[in-house]
């Protein structure tokens, strides 16, 4: 039998050549909308895991790669099931680019506040009147 005697084989992708992955960039970004969420810091979850805040960094830019038990003790961390990290992640048929990708700073701060808000009633009323002051802006 004969090893690939004249095949060609194609490069495999690799960070160094073809930049991060677009799931790694992706998994990363859901990672810091998480943390963000949850009130963490870069060097308050690599203490609780055992790492460096650089690392943290690298797996939020999509850099590194996050293995799988690694990626299942972020997600008990913040909180999440494990598929979180790939909601809204676009398919192979064309899926929808995710929702997260415009969210700032500032409307992290405001779902954070509103969280911990103690009265359904305080939220409730907070809610309208959101609605309502966005439903007056000029279009």
């Amino acid at each position: 039998m004969q090893a690939n005697i004249g095949k060609s084989r194609t490069r495999r992708r690799t960070a160094k050549e073809h930049g991060p992955d677009p799931v790694d960039v992706h998994v990363g970004r859901r990672l810091r909308i998480g943390r963000e969420f949850a009130g963490l810091t870069q060097t308050g979850i690599g203490k609780e895991l055992g790492m460096s805040f650089q690392v943290v960094q690298k797996y939020e830019q999509g850099e590194i790669r996050i293995s799988a038990s690694r990626l299942y003790q972020l997600a008990k961390l913040l909180a999440k099931p494990v598929s979180y990290f790939f909601e809204g992640l676009e398919t192979a048929s064309g899926g929808s680019s995710p929702p997260e990708q415009g969210i700032v700073r500032r409307e992290i701060e405001l779902v954070r506040a509103f969280r911990s808000i103690d009265s359904p009633e305080v939220q409730q009323r907070l809610l309208l009147l959101m609605r309502d002051v966005g439903e007056r802006q000029p279009a």
